[in-house]
């Protein structure tokens, strides 16, 4: 029985690791104006991005997609949140088209101030995109107006796909 309980506690082990090794953390702001956001913003994952370990912009390709995932501890609880994404400028932002506002559909509802929670998208990346460098701001709303709020940098490029 012992042996059974190390060669699990082996495995467990292994695939945390292969997780951890497999996670492309990438460098993130907080967003500029949100002197009211009540969240920390812990990790944010983007996949595939190898540059992520160089800590530059990810590189993703049209026509495909990509995984983001972020840690955050609210200090708010809300019954919903929703979900903005949009590239964003000093001047203005520009909302991302197609993008699933129901943030609840990717990270748990209710949520609970002080509790730490992850959401997970996947987030297709359209041919129609035009190729450059775009700093993308993500933003999770309560319907009291707290927030969490966060921006990296992605470079569209409409080379064929890593192999």
């Amino acid at each position: 029985m012992k042996c059974v309980q190390t060669v699990v506690s082996v495995v467990l082990l292994l695939a945390l690791c292969l997780h951890a090794a497999s996670a492309e953390v990438v460098n993130f702001k907080k967003c500029p104006g949100e002197a009211t956001e009540k969240c920390t913003i812990h990790e944010v994952s983007i996949t595939p991005c190898p540059e992520a370990e160089e800590g530059r912009a990810c590189t993703v390709y049209r026509g495909t997609n990509v995984s983001i995932t972020f840690d955050f501890t609210p200090e708010f609880a809300a019954n919903d949140l929703t979900a903005d994404v949009s590239w964003t400028k000093p001047s203005f932002d520009l909302p991302f088209v197609g993008m699933d506002t129901a943030a609840c559909k990717h990270t748990s509802c209710p949520v609970t101030s002080g509790t730490r929670q992850t959401y997970a998208y996947n987030l297709p990346i359209k041919k129609t995109y035009p190729p450059q460098h775009y700093d993308v701001k993500w933003k999770l709303t309560s319907e009291n107006n707290d927030s969490c709020c966060f921006i990296v940098m992605i470079n569209i490029t409409k080379k064929t796909k890593r192999t």
